[in-house]
Order: C-alpha cells, then structure tokens, then sequence
C-alpha cells in the first residue's frame, strides 16, 4: 500500500492557496534570502554581532535548497523563514549576553549523559525518565529557543517564553491534526540537541522537516566540530544561572557523530536503546513523510524510505566499525535494548546509573516512580503506521539488519 499523507487542517490549504493564486508559490510574499534574512534580524534586536561566521556557510546552502529542493509551499515557506529567523535573533542575543558576561566562558560541563540511537527506538521516553532526577538538567524547548536571559531557578516553570515557543511549536499540531500521536512537543517539555545545534545552522532539524539533499549532503561530509562547540557554549549560558550535576542530553543525530561528540564531550556518558530497524522504518518514514507534508504538497516518500534504509544499515555498521577500532571509547558507551526499557523503566535506569556509578538518590527514586505509575498508556492516540507502507521487503531488510540484531541481541518485532 502507498504512503497517505495525514490530512491537513482545512485553513492549510486556504492559506496555500494564496501562493498557488500569485503563481509563485509564495516567493514574493516571503522571503528566503539570505542578506534579507540577516538584515531583519539585526532590526529586530537591534544587535549586530552574530559571533563567529562560521554558520554562513551552512546557512546559504540550506537557503538555496530551501529554494530549488524543498517544493515549498506557502506555509512551508513562512515556517522555513520563522525557523531561521528565529535562529538568528536567538543568536544575536546569545552573543551579546555572552559579551557582557564572559564568566559564561569559564561554566563547566562535566560527563553529561547523551541518549542517542535510532529515531523511534525508545531515546524520547528514555530521556523523560532521566528528567525526573533532580540532580540532571534537561534542555527544555523554550530555553533552547528563546535562550536570553537564561533560565532562573524561580522562574524556571512560569516563564514567559514557555508560553510563547509552546505556541509556536504546537502549530505543527493544528497544521496535521494527527500529529500529537506521532510526537509529542510542547514548550515545557525536554526535546533534542537538534534545536541547539541549529544555532549553527547545521541540524538534522531541518533534513526532517524539509526535502533539502544539498543541504544534508553538506552536513555529512563537513567538520560539524564548530557546531558542536557552540553546542557547548549554549549549555554553558543557559547553565549559568541554573545549574545541576549534570546535563541529560538526546538526539538521534548524535549516533552518526560521536567522535565529534567525544571530541567536544570527552567524558561523556553516552546511551544507545536499541530497537529491532525494521520496526522502527515504519514509524520514522512516516513521521518524516508528516512532517515534510506540513510544508510541500510534494513529498517523495519513497526517497525517504530509502534513505532510512540505507541510513540505518549504515549508521549501526560505522557504529560497530568506531568501537571496534577505538575510535570512541567503548567504556563510556552503554548499550540497552529497547524491549528491556518498555518492560521494566526502572531497571534500566538503575543499569544506567549502575554502570556509570552515577548515585541513584531516593528523590530520584521517588519522583521515578511516580512519573512511571502517572504515565497512561492511552495518553495519546495510537501512532498509526505500517511496515507494508514503506513497500520494502520484509526478508532483504531483516537480512540487512541481520549482524546488527546479533551483536545487540535485538528481538524482532515483526
């Protein structure tokens, strides 16, 4: 069976529209450009340094794809321009707060924990529980959108920018009204490093919501250690005025980087769930395919399906090939299996920090449970998705797969 797109809230297509009616799809009333871009967000904040240029580079590739890749429409065009807009105001003020407070410069960051893995294998859920220690902070999506001032502890739950980015995100939701079974987001919420990373311009962030080849292209085969380092000075701004023991860190986009990630993050604690591929394609082609149908009316999702597939069997096989080389440090890596974590939340945890001698306090403990025993099963409708959608075949991708299944021990779940 062929991919259905979701359907579209009603006000999409009257909004599309008005782009389809000029011809254009939208160019004329909304700007990509990237010297228009820049130009308005210096206005906006009346701020002009946007620190090192570095992000330049990235920014005009991902711009020009935008433009002869993407197959914008209307909306797609407005959410792309409040995207990098909001990008870079963001950093403008980044840059001026850090300027005026150099003591950021000196904040340490010491052994965060990062959960990476495949998208859908359990790395949200599992980054929730991490949450409930007191004694980890977790990035929260207003702070990483909004991040000046950053967040007090007296504030940290009633800000203003909760508000404010909760709107912004949840427009995905009124946009593909079945989205929240498929992702749950909001501005109070823990979300990914992707968000912080794009402060750089270089994010898996816009490769999921946009068809931008050139752009992922770029993203592969460049040094992304200069995103990484302004990853770290993020952590440090926002960390200065609210500070734990530690961060608890996630994106699945992290799996494809960790020597970049240990380079900038030597001590790192790094978790991989792992989780059976071939029942993972079906719900991230989907949720991927949703995605970029907010913003084209052209997806190509058997593209995507191949991408994943081939993407999959890649990553888990560099993965292999970096541990047994010693590349990264096999120490600081530990596996869980997904089946595991679903089955009993706690016990993978307590294995987490068992194994990286990490104390499990009783306020960690109780807040754990209670997170676990408040947490419904039916909080969300059921992510609706299908392994026969992807039209892959069920025996070549089980084979595909099949080393990697072995060496994690990863039941199948089809």
């Amino acid at each position: 069976m062929a991919w259905q797109p979701p359907a579209r809230a009603p006000w999409v297509g009257k909004l599309n529209a008005l782009g389809e009616n000029l011809g254009d799809d939208g160019r004329s009333l909304v700007s990509l450009d990237e010297a228009d871009l820049l130009r308005t967000a210096v206005e906006a904040t009346g701020l002009d340094d946007f620190g090192d240029s570095w992000f330049r580079e990235p920014l005009g590739v991902l711009l020009r794809a935008f433009e002869e890749e993407a197959k914008l429409t209307l909306l797609g065009r407005l959410l792309a321009r409040s995207d990098v807009q909001r990008i870079l105001e963001n950093r403008l003020r980044i840059e001026d707060y850090v300027a005026k407070h150099p003591e950021i410069h000196d904040e340490k960051l010491e052994a965060p924990i990062v959960v990476t893995g495949l998208g859908r294998a359990g790395t949200t859920f599992l980054h929730e529980l991490l949450a409930q220690d007191p004694d980890n902070r977790v990035p929260m999506l207003w702070e990483m959108m909004g991040s000046v001032p950053p967040p007090e502890p007296a504030t940290y739950e009633t800000d203003d920018r909760i508000r404010i980015f909760d709107r912004e995100i949840s427009l995905m939701d009124e946009i593909v009204p079945a989205f929240p079974s498929m992702q749950e987001v909001a501005g109070d919420l823990p979300n990914e490093c992707i968000f912080l990373l794009a402060h750089q311009l270089t994010s898996d962030k816009f490769i999921g919501e946009f068809d931008v080849p050139s752009y992922m292209g770029w993203t592969s085969f460049n040094d992304l250690g200069p995103a990484y380092a302004y990853h770290a000075k993020l952590l440090r701004l926002l960390q200065s005025r609210l500070r734990r023991e530690r961060w608890a860190l996630k994106a699945p986009s992290h799996l494809h980087l960790l020597p970049t990630l240990f380079a900038t993050y030597p001590d790192a604690r790094v978790v991989i769930p792992h989780r059976d591929p071939v029942r993972v394609l079906g719900s991230l082609t989907n949720l991927m395919a949703s995605l970029r149908w907010m913003r084209s009316d052209h997806v190509d999702y058997e593209g995507i399906v191949a991408a994943m597939s081939f993407g999959f069997g890649y990553q888990m096989e560099n993965l292999s090939k970096l541990r047994d080389e010693g590349t990264i440090p096999h120490e600081q890596i530990l596996d869980v299996r997904y089946a595991d974590l679903v089955r009993d939340p706690a016990s993978t945890i307590r294995k987490i920090y068992g194994h990286f001698e990490i104390p499990f306090t009783s306020a960690f403990e109780t807040r754990l449970d209670q997170r676990l025993a408040a947490r419904p099963r039916d909080k969300r409708a059921a992510h609706e998705y299908r392994f026969e959608d992807t039209g892959l075949n069920l025996a070549e991708e089980r084979a595909r797969h099949k080393e990697y299944q072995a060496r994690y021990d990863v039941p199948s779940e089809l």
